[in-house]
């Protein structure tokens, strides 16, 4: 598969949408997930459910995919809604789209809107996620 060609963050625009990203968070992932945040409940552990920020962090990470950012980005906030639950064998399709972009002198300020659907085209997470970028002013 050839190696999709990221887009640098100063060439985005209000609006502009990213493709849509497939992706899963099977057994493994929720295993090592689980290991990096030290939990210990049972709840997720062989039910084949997936924990909510496990699902965000995956759909940040597809979404990383596709965007450049420089050295001294900084991600400032996130707000998320999760709607519906995610198994392991859930095939999800990320959405993403710039809803604001601002130029503030030395730094921008890009928000992004994130929506995620599984294979039965139920939204399962909607949120935003902001960063601070270095600036072109």
């Amino acid at each position: 598969m050839a190696e999709q060609r990221k887009v640098e963050y100063r060439q985005l625009e209000a609006g502009y949408q990213f493709p849509p990203s497939g992706c899963r968070v099977d057994a493994a992932t929720v295993s090592a997930y689980l290991g990096a945040v030290e939990e210990t409940s049972h709840l997720y552990r062989d039910t084949g459910l997936v924990p909510p920020m496990a699902v965000a962090a995956r759909v940040m990470a597809s979404l990383s995919e596709h965007i450049s950012f420089p050295a001294g980005a900084i991600h400032v906030s996130q707000e998320l809604e999760f709607i519906n639950t995610v198994s392991t064998t859930d095939v999800l399709t990320s959405h993403a789209r710039v809803a604001r972009k601002q130029d503030r002198g030395k730094l921008c300020l890009l928000t992004i809107d994130l929506n995620v659907f599984n294979r039965a085209k139920k939204k399962v997470l909607a949120g935003k996620t902001s960063f601070i970028l270095p600036g072109t002013g």
